[in-house]
């Protein structure tokens, strides 16, 4: 009857737009310090590995997986801010964040097996990490945002002048560097989603040991979370088609009536289906936006070479007109001495 009713004052806060509780903390990341890029990386993966030996407490221990997450998402925004998604360490710093929230859940596991109350230990764990993997969504999301930035300025300036003036061999290019970038946005998206993915597995894991009371209110929070996308996107500007906002509404729509119905594994699923509804929306906006532009003719000025030989063009053509009238002229004179010798 309790979680009838608390599942039932939860749900009823989404409807009229309030918070039941309240979101994950707000957190900054950690000095990144040595990247895997480094040569001395192996030193600050020492220190951690001293720290997790000397830390003999579980719960502790399983805390401090996360911090270490926390600054392997560090290393990880700064080496694709600075070489992008090819970044040589990025690899590393995505397998050893994985590694962390795996042994974190492993630790949550073992706990319980030797008979203790893990839920408030997977609430906190559960908690201190969403904060952490919101901002490495945005580091993902603020290097896509960077590299579509390029390829406007690429496109509407530098290779527009190209064209205009006929330069083929900057025209070539700067085609070969939009090619190069499209790549890395593909690369970013497939890299994030997977990343994300993996992560996720391990993070249902801690989730599964939390309180029923606690799942829901995360429950609640993904379905808060998808309301706030959308009304982010709206105040972008972005332009959602009244087939994918009638998507969006349905699955969110679902999703409360799961929760409802004390199904919140399922209502998580349908507020991130209804969040990715929205992103793949987007994507698919802006292709069919590019592929429009892409067919669009280009408005090309005649190149300067092209200007310069018309107009010897029309100095040549002077001058035989010129010399053909001087020749007229040398005609009718001889003609003119030939009938007064006569």
């Amino acid at each position: 009857m309790k979680k009838n009713i608390t599942t039932a004052i939860l749900v009823s806060s989404l409807f009229v737009g309030g918070t039941a509780f309240a979101q994950s903390p707000q957190v900054a990341l950690p000095s990144a310090g040595l990247t895997p890029e480094s040569s001395f990386y192996f030193l600050d993966r020492l220190g951690e590995n001293l720290r997790q030996f000397f830390t003999f407490n579980p719960e502790a221990k399983a805390k401090l997986q996360i911090e270490f997450a926390g600054e392997r998402i560090a290393e990880i925004k700064i080496m694709v801010e600075k070489k992008g998604v090819n970044a040589k360490g990025l690899a590393i710093a995505e397998s050893l964040l994985q590694a962390n929230v795996a042994y974190a859940a492993e630790i949550v596991s073992e706990e319980k097996i030797s008979g203790k109350d893990v839920s408030a230990l997977a609430k906190t764990l559960n908690d201190k990490f969403d904060a952490r993997d919101k901002l490495l969504e945005q580091t993902f999301k603020d290097a896509k945002a960077q590299l579509k930035a390029q390829r406007k300025e690429i496109k509407t300036n530098l290779l527009a002048e190209a064209r205009r003036v006929g330069d083929t061999a900057q025209i070539a290019v700067l085609e070969t560097q939009l090619n190069d970038i499209d790549g890395q946005i593909d690369a970013l998206g497939q890299k994030k989603d997977q990343l994300e993915n993996s992560l996720q597995n391990e993070q249902n894991k801690i989730e599964d040991e939390m309180s029923e009371a606690d799942q829901e209110k995360e429950e609640v929070e993904a379905i808060q979370d998808a309301e706030e996308e959308l009304a982010e996107k709206q105040a972008e500007g972005v332009t959602i088609p009244a087939e994918a906002l009638g998507r969006f509404n349905s699955l969110l729509s679902q999703a409360k009536a799961a929760l409802a119905a004390g199904n919140s594994k399922n209502a998580e699923q349908l507020a991130e289906q209804a969040q990715d509804a929205l992103d793949i929306e987007e994507q698919e906006a802006e292709e069919a936006e590019e592929a429009v532009e892409a067919e669009e003719p280009e408005e090309v000025d005649e190149p300067e070479e092209a200007e310069e030989q018309q107009e010897a063009d029309e100095k040549d053509n002077e001058k035989d007109n010129s010399q053909n009238s001087n020749s007229s002229n040398q005609g009718d004179q001889n003609t003119n001495k030939t009938e007064d010798n006569e």
